[in-house]
């Protein structure tokens, strides 16, 4: 698997400043989330400028799961990348180290992808899954008929924030009316480890392919016992945030799979060593997107390509806000394509 050269990101090859602004974006509809529903979207934007032009990072997390970024945080930091003449010694919050890095190797290719793939040249897409957001059961089922009609062989949806017999339902009804589909659920965190094995014998009765996070984070016994025994493979994802010890988590828990969101999990470089760490145990592993605007999206969309091409990710559509900058990643039927339009 190809790796991001951190070298040029420690010291970096040309001088450079840091600047940063913070915007609000409004959803195009209410996102429905575990946490609540969500009207607009606070982020931050890195620029880093060189002589040559500039590149762009973003600096945001998922409400409820990481502090969104301060100010006097991104002031700090920058100064101290800018200091240092780059990242060496740096550590910064996970969302601002993700900006920096993405704003950084942006800068490095300004007006361009920062990796030279098919993906970047147009070439070829991203198969992504089709997420389905949280609502009432007939609104789900009309949203993963969408997804089944555009082409999409992966539907993902939440489960927990419902009555579990009535998530059963749908599930059942889904794979039925959908037998050629793969469907993963997410659970966050939402069942106990009394009533977690039942749930994940009847999930798996209901045709579902995957289920992410089905206990809270911190109970590595727990998780542990659900993943040797689980009739459903298990992917972790809210369990990688603030974790003090990869290796240890992973040796002890081994899961079936972990969910990587580089904005909360340390940054780009920072998910490389998670991915390593994975292989390096027979773990599979995909990345998500986490309501990032199209800058964050692009980064993404450019790294996924870059290090593992063809494979499915859970990214989204760049198609959340009404207020975004232009960008170059789109949906393409059901993969995310490369227009070579600029960034701001």
């Amino acid at each position: 698997m190809p790796r991001i050269d951190a070298a040029p990101l420690m010291q970096f090859p040309k001088p450079f400043t840091l600047h940063w602004e913070r915007r609000v974006l409004h959803f195009r509809q209410p996102a429905a989330t575990s946490r609540g529903a969500l009207a607009e979207r606070v982020t931050y934007i890195i620029e880093a400028r060189t002589a040559e032009g500039s590149g762009y990072g973003e600096c945001c997390t998922m409400p409820g799961l990481l502090p969104e970024p301060t100010e006097e945080e991104l002031i700090f930091w920058c100064s101290q990348s800018e200091q240092r003449g780059g990242l060496c010694g740096i550590s910064a919050p996970s969302a601002i180290q993700f900006g920096l890095e993405c704003a950084l190797l942006g800068s490095l290719r300004p007006g361009q992808a920062r990796w030279d793939t098919p993906f970047a040249r147009g070439e070829v897409g991203i198969p992504i899954h089709h997420l389905i957001w949280m609502a009432d059961i007939d609104t789900m089922l009309a949203a993963m008929q969408r997804g089944i009609d555009a082409g999409f062989s992966c539907l993902k949806l939440k489960v927990g924030a419902l009555p579990f017999a009535r998530e059963l339902e749908l599930l059942k009804t889904a794979h039925k009316i959908f037998p050629q589909a793969e469907i993963r659920v997410d659970a966050n965190g939402a069942f106990s480890p009394q009533e977690a094995a039942h749930k994940l014998a009847a999930l798996a009765d209901a045709g579902v392919s995957y289920i992410e996070q089905p206990l809270r984070p911190g109970q590595w016994q727990a998780m542990a016992e659900l993943c040797r025994h689980s009739p459903l493979p298990i992917a972790l994802d809210e369990e990688l945030i603030s974790c003090p010890n990869h290796e240890q988590m992973l040796d002890i828990i081994r899961p079936q799979a972990i969910v990587l969101k580089p904005s909360l999990h340390g940054g780009l470089i920072a998910a490389e060593h998670l991915i390593k760490l994975a292989e390096q145990r027979g773990i599979d592993w995909w990345i998500n997107s986490a309501l990032e605007s199209h800058i964050g999206l692009t980064a993404l969309a450019e790294w996924c390509a870059y290090i593992s091409p063809g494979k499915l990710q859970g990214l989204g559509t760049g198609n959340l806000f009404t207020d975004d900058t232009p960008h170059p990643v789109r949906l393409h039927g059901t993969q995310l394509f490369y227009s070579n339009t600029l960034l701001p």
